[in-house]
This record gives structure tokens, sequence and C-alpha cells, in this order.
């Protein structure tokens, strides 16, 4: 009796949590999750919120507030009072609920997509695509995997296909930068080879993905960035009451030009002084080898607008530009530059994806950017005018011809010639 005793003191601690781990994971799920809340996520740019489901699928569901999802990268965290979210607030009849930061390339943007792929079901969406993502590695495996996490792939995993080329094209990525290891790496290796995942395996994606739904609703809230608090709400009482386009865009040159006297690249002071003062002789002529024509990038773009087609969603794309002064300083080849944007909207008008805002020759616009790559107050203002133009129109329509061709590798390593570019579109009429 008393080893009893003394075996309960020790191990019964443990059962116990056991059995209210999985009592307390059994539960029913229910999202209920405040308006406050959402529009506290919608600005996050968390890791959390890009990784996991509850809050953002809840938010783009609500009837009450009209989420907009805007996918992008670090440009997003430049929160003047010329910023998305704020005109938004102070103007529009929409909220963007934004997904990106550095390193939020198409890989993990496609992940995040699939997530919700039921609340993206003809909505939609805005999605900005920088030509600096198209690198010769394309995402880097570090930030692929703290913006990807288990749940996203269990998620895709559910329904993955082993004879779509997409989904081989995904696992095969999926492989490369997470490896085979673990429940997510072997079953990627098997859609990779196109061969049907098993029942068990079934069964154990699921359990974990319903372990992993739980706890998502249970914890989402944490970690939650307060840039509603702290750069939305008091950058919208510094703008006008009325609209007014041409006003707005003066305003945002005056501002930005006062914000950015100290340097002659026309960046904004604090970067200047953070980022390049002091380092001006290594930098010089950095960029000169850089090219962003051949890439994975273009392969796992694919696999967006395929999601996007299957979503039927109805997209914008921006392109941005780069600050025109820098690139002359750092010796980026322009021409090369250019000819990346052509190879991106080539791919995106040649399956129907027609609505594209070039921004790509806006770089040398007073105060367009805020920094070397960013967009900022003029930008953002121009910015807000096609995206809200955009998103207010009811009378866009959908009309997507994919095709798997843009998975290959003669098309991720294709140059971008004119001539280059006829011959690979009189293969897509075949």
């Amino acid at each position: 009796m008393h080893n009893s005793r003394k075996l309960w003191s020790i191990f019964g601690p443990v059962i116990l949590a056991f059995v209210l781990v999985f009592v307390v994971f059994s539960l029913p799920i229910k999202n209920n999750h405040s308006t406050k809340m959402e529009r506290q996520a919608a600005v996050s740019l968390s890791a959390v919120i890009f990784k996991n489901q509850s809050i953002k699928k809840q938010a783009l569901s609500d009837k009450q507030v009209n989420f907009v999802p805007f996918f992008g990268s670090s440009e997003l965290r430049r929160m003047d009072r010329f910023h998305p979210s704020v005109m938004a607030q102070r103007y529009h009849n929409y909220t963007p609920f934004l997904f990106g930061s550095r390193g939020t390339q198409s890989l993990p943007q496609f992940f995040n997509i699939n997530s919700m792929a039921k609340e993206m079901q003809g909505r939609k969406a805005v999605y900005i695509i920088s030509p600096q993502w198209f690198t010769a590695q394309g995402v880097l495996q570090p930030a692929f995997k703290f913006y990807n996490g288990s749940y996203a792939n269990l998620t895709w995993l559910q329904t993955a296909n082993p004879k779509s080329p997409y989904d081989r094209y995904t696992a095969q990525r999926l492989i490369k930068l997470i490896g085979t290891d673990g429940t997510v790496g072997v079953a990627a290796e098997k859609i990779a080879k196109g061969k049907s995942l098993s029942s068990w395996d079934h069964f154990v994606i699921n359990t974990r993905v319903n372990l992993l739904q739980h706890e998502d609703t249970l914890f989402s809230e944490f970690q939650i960035d307060q840039n509603y608090q702290k750069h939305i709400l008091p950058n919208v009482s510094r703008l006008p009451k009325a609209y007014n386009y041409n006003k707005l865009y003066q305003s945002a040159i005056k501002i930005g030009k006062h914000s950015t006297s100290n340097n002659p690249f026309s960046v904004k002071d604090s970067f200047y002084n953070q980022r390049i003062k002091g380092h001006e002789k290594e930098l010089a002529g950095s960029q000169k080898n850089f090219n962003y024509t051949k890439s994975p990038e273009y392969g796992d773009l694919q696999v967006v607008l395929h999601e996007f087609a299957r979503t039927n969603s109805d997209v914008l794309f921006v392109i941005p530009p780069v600050n025109e002064k820098w690139e002359r300083f750092t010796g980026l080849d322009m021409n090369m530059y250019y000819s990346s944007v052509e190879k991106i909207k080539f791919q995106l008008h040649e399956q129907g994806f027609n609505n594209v805002v070039d921004l790509s020759h806006d770089g040398n616009k007073p105060a367009f950017m805020e920094d070397t790559i960013h967009i900022g107050w003029a930008g953002w203002v121009k910015f807000d005018k096609v995206t809200s133009a955009f998103i207010n129109d009811k009378n866009t329509k959908t009309s997507y011809k994919l095709s798997d061709k843009f998975l290959s590798s003669e098309w991720m390593n294709l140059n971008p010639t004119q001539n280059n570019l006829d011959q690979f579109k009189s293969q897509l009429n075949k």
C-alpha cells in the first residue's frame, strides 16, 4: 500500500496532466475571437498569425468587417500615416489583413493561402510581388522555417494529390527546405515520388491536425504585436477627414522630403544613419552581380497562382520599385531588373491574371520610396489608390488558364529576352 501511494505521488500528477490535456484537446472547437482581436491581428504581422489559422480564418469569415487579405513581405511593416491599413481605416469600407514580413516569399505564402482555402473562395486579395525575391536560391531555409510550421504543412498534406504536378513540385520544395524526417517529411517524400499516402498516414496527419487546431484556438491570441494601437490609430488622426488623392500625394511628398534630408539617396534619415552611414565604401557596387531572372521563385510563384485559381480568388498583383538612386550607387543592373519584371508579368498575363499594377519605374519619383527597396509616403498613396479602386470594383471577373510548364526548370532558368518569351509562349499553345 505504501509503495502504491509512493508510485502515485510520482506518476499521478503526470497521468492527470495527460488526461487533462486529452480532455481539453478533445473538446469541440469554438472560435470566438473578438472584433478588436481580429483588428489587432490584421496588422500584427506576427509569425504566429501567419503560421496558425484560428484568428485569420475567423476574420476572413467575418460578416460585419470586410477584411481583405494583403499578401507581401517586409514593405508591409513600413507603417506611416499613408500605409494601406491607415488609409483604409480613414477612407475605405474594408480592412486589410496583412500577411507578410521579411522572408515571406511565394512558398510560405502558398502554405498560408492553402491553410485558409475555404475562406479564400471567390474573394478579392492583393499580392505584392517583389523582384528581389527571385534570387538564385529563392526563399532561404531559415526564413521558410520561421514562417512555415507543421500545422500548415499537415493541412496541405490532408488533400495533397500525388497525381498533381503542383503538389509533387510543392512536396519536392518542402523536402529541400525541411528534409525528409518526421511525419511531414516522410509524407512529402511519398507525394514527391507520385505515391499515395496510406490510410495510416492520413490517420496520423488528421490526428495531428486536430491537436494543432485545438492548440491554435487556445493560444493564437498570444504574441500579437500591438501595431494597431501603436501605429494605425495614432496615424489615422493625422490624415485629413476628406479623401483627396492629389492633396494626399503632395502632402506625402512634402513629408517624405522632410524625412530624407541628410543623405544623397533619398532614404529615411534614420535608415541612412543606422544602415548606410559609414559603410558607403563597401556598399558601392555591391549589387552589380545580382540577377533576378533565374530562380526557383518562379516555380514557387506558380503554385501560388494555382492556389488562387483553385479558390477562384480575384487578385491584384502589385510590383513595387526599387530606389533608383541607391541602385545606381550599388551597381544593380536595371536592364536585368526590368527583364525580371517582364518575366513575372508574362507568367501572370499568360495565365489570365490580368490585374497587375507595375510600379517598377516609379523608383525615381520624389518620396516614393522610404528606403532602398521599400515603398513609403507617396508610394503608399498611389498604392492605396489602385488597390482601393480594385477592391471596390464589383465588376471584375476571373478567367484563369494555368500551365504546369511554368513549374519547369526551363522556365525558372529562362533568360527573358523577347525572343525567348515568344518561343516559350508557342510551347504553351501546343
